[in-house]
């Protein structure tokens, strides 16, 4: 069964915004913030 679906928060937000200034792979920051890397891809297609 999936979970639901959870936005990410402002610290994680932050990491991630720090993370791809650092040129990091998408599968790097999600498994930096323990969520998946469809959330990741999401999160920076929507708000980037």
């Amino acid at each position: 069964m999936r979970r639901p679906y959870r936005k990410l928060n402002l610290d994680e937000r932050r990491i991630l915004a720090t993370m791809l200034q650092a040129k990091a792979t998408k599968t790097k920051i999600a498994e930096t913030l323990g969520r998946d890397r469809s959330t990741i891809h999401r999160e920076i297609k929507r708000n980037w």
